[in-house]
């Protein structure tokens, strides 16, 4: 189903509020996916959690999403992320299910290795998807010396894309 869809410039960064997330440790909540700047921590998953880890979030407005950025932490790497979109209140779907959700795909990353565990990978995604709710999975972490409880963390998330007019409405 195609709808007629206004589209002003280039996608802008579209504002989000962290409705669930499956586990996080103490100081390291999704919350603080929300803010961005120098000093905030981002999200950490909590010590020695099961998988995959959820995290949803419900943008500030109806919206065509046109790319995705991830910044990961520098050795608590998630191996796979993969991306799910929807219109539906994620109370309606449990995590392990998407139900309403639409999967966009996955991205790999790096075991950044070849850095010696000191750089951010910065992963954009670009996708063309309408909705509300963005549900991120990160699967199992890359093993390495320094995450001894092998934890996945997220330092920063970028949603950028149009907003809708009230016209369209599922179509993904």
């Amino acid at each position: 189903m195609k709808s007629s869809v206004s589209i002003s410039g280039m996608p802008k960064k579209t504002g989000f509020t962290v409705v669930n997330s499956s586990s996080h440790e103490d100081n390291f909540s999704a919350k603080e996916l929300m803010v961005h700047g120098p000093t905030v921590n981002g999200w950490r998953s909590s010590r020695l959690c099961s998988y995959p880890q959820h995290l949803t979030l419900q943008l500030v407005e109806r919206s065509r999403i046109r790319k995705l950025q991830l910044l990961a932490h520098q050795f608590m790497i998630p191996a796979k992320v993969e991306f799910h979109v929807g219109d539906s209140p994620p109370e309606a779907s449990p995590p392990g299910f998407p139900g309403q959700f639409h999967r966009l795909g996955y991205v790999s990353l790096s075991d950044n290795e070849k850095t010696g565990f000191k750089a951010r990978e910065l992963k954009s995604v670009h996708v063309d998807a309408i909705g509300t709710y963005l549900r991120i999975t990160l699967h199992r972490n890359h093993a390495n010396r320094y995450n001894h409880y092998n934890q996945v963390a997220l330092v920063a998330i970028n949603v950028l894309g149009d907003s809708l007019d009230g016209s369209t409405f599922h179509t993904v």
